[in-house]
């Protein structure tokens, strides 16, 4: 009895489970309710993966991202940031396989219409890259910078995807 009784109980969970439907995992799944607005933007929280705007691929090993060459990222504006501007800090990677391909390459910003400069990548590892942001091109509740590489690894046989570089965090911080 005990045996039939396990039996149809593991029955019951096995034919539960098949109905549900699935998320795709082509991104890491964000429950609306967690979901926020940050100054800051860390590849790996789930929280803040709308504010990727576009440009990225799926999160690897639980913490960083590819980029494409062409990337965004909505963030929220500090308040005192309309006032006194704000300074933008990303970190990133040039891993050495993009390197080899590319060499040095430039990483341009933009964000508001307002260009925010380049910022040359000239050897392989982490890089901190900063750019000034005018206050003036922050008067709204949230801003979308737009990034720009002037070079990238192109899709191969290794790797089907066109690659730019490995995102770690970014965010907005008063100047």
């Amino acid at each position: 009895m005990r045996r039939l009784i396990g039996t149809l109980a593991l029955v019951a969970l096995l034919a539960g489970g098949s109905c549900k439907t699935r998320k795709p995992r082509s991104e890491v799944l964000v429950d609306d309710n967690e979901a926020t607005l940050s100054e800051v933007v860390p590849a790996n929280d789930s929280r803040v993966t709308s504010q990727l705007v576009r440009g990225f691929y799926e999160l690897e090993s639980g913490t960083w991202r590819w980029t494409m060459p062409k990337f965004a990222i909505r963030f929220l504006v500090p308040a005192q940031a309309k006032e006194k501007g704000a300074v933008l800090k990303c970190d990133l990677v040039l891993p050495d396989v993009i390197y080899k391909s590319t060499g040095p390459v430039k990483l341009s910003a933009t964000a508001g219409g307002t260009s925010l400069g380049e910022q040359p990548l000239a050897q392989t590892g982490d890089h901190s890259v900063s750019y000034a942001i005018p206050a003036a091109a922050l008067t709204t509740e949230t801003i979308t910078v737009e990034f720009s590489l002037d070079k990238a690894l192109p899709p191969g046989t290794v790797d089907p995807r066109e690659l730019g570089l490995i995102f770690i965090k970014s965010g907005l911080y008063l100047r």
